[in-house]
């Protein structure tokens, strides 16, 4: 298959080019800036990985990548929207152009990448669009309701998508992540910049959110486990609309499903300390 995958530098993105071209597809690994490649190719000696230049967020880098890929090979079998950055802040802390952003990475790039790849898909009468959001998707936080608003937009955009590519046989998948061990954690943290106010009047809530952060941190899954499910899902024939999956996933699924919304705010107060 070819398959194009964004946010390729590290955590989801590295490890699902590496496992897809070890599966024996030739994969076209975004990368924001190609300067960053030099641990994917490492990674993936010997194996048909293709790093491309991709800034989701800029329309021009969009429609050069898939145009070129298409000019290659005559078709595209696979899109992987990975790309993704978070933002942690209560809501009254964010500043509207730092949700813009998020918004633009996380709910538009994937939208217009796909309607991009879509012609070529529909065409072929064939192909998958997997989208990767995140628990945060199903259930939203305090101290993450931007980034779960993002990801509650993308869930929704891609439930009716299955919908609406159907007749054309192309599938469309969710990958719902919990907790892992990623750089979203690290090196991509992001939070709201007014939450660094020293008279912030979150700043109780927001500490007792970093602590349990640092809780998680311990008990997170191992990327692996995602990319491996996306690799399989790119030549899975009748796949489910959504895949959850990390530690602690099927208990917060199983509560919602289970008890009326005032107890799981219950349950969340209990865990968040406020």
């Amino acid at each position: 298959m070819i398959v194009l995958c964004t946010g390729c530098r590290s955590g989801f993105g590295l490890l699902i080019a590496e496992t897809a071209a070890r599966a024996g597809h030739t994969v076209y690994a975004g990368l924001r800036d190609l300067a960053t490649k030099d641990e994917l190719m490492a990674r993936s000696k010997g194996l048909d990985v293709r790093p491309v230049q991709l800034d989701v967020v800029d329309p021009a880098q969009r429609e050069a990548a898939v145009a070129a890929i298409v000019e290659e090979h005559g078709r595209i079998d696979a899109l992987v929207n990975n790309a993704g950055i978070a933002l942690g802040g209560f809501q009254e802390q964010i500043a509207e152009d730092e949700l813009r952003r998020m918004f633009d990475v996380n709910v538009f790039a994937p939208f217009a990448l796909t309607k991009l790849c879509l012609p070529h898909m529909r065409a072929q009468r064939s192909g998958v669009v997997i989208n990767v959001t995140s628990m945060a998707g199903r259930q939203a936080m305090p101290g993450l309701g931007g980034y779960a608003g993002s990801k509650f937009a993308l869930e929704g955009m891609t439930e009716a998508l299955r919908h609406e590519l159907r007749p054309f046989g192309v599938r469309v998948v969710l990958v719902e992540p919990g907790p892992y061990k990623t750089d979203i954690f690290g090196r991509n943290r992001r939070v709201a910049a007014a939450s660094a106010r020293p008279d912030d009047p979150y700043a109780e809530y927001q500490a007792n959110m970093e602590r349990l952060v640092e809780k998680m941190e311990a008990k997170m899954g191992d990327p692996q486990e995602v990319a491996d499910l996306v690799v399989a899902l790119l030549e899975e024939p009748r796949p489910r609309l959504r895949y959850p999956l990390g530690p602690g996933v099927n208990a917060r699924l199983w509560a919602r499903r289970l008890l009326p919304f005032e107890g799981v705010e219950q349950i969340v107060k209990r865990i968040v300390g406020f």
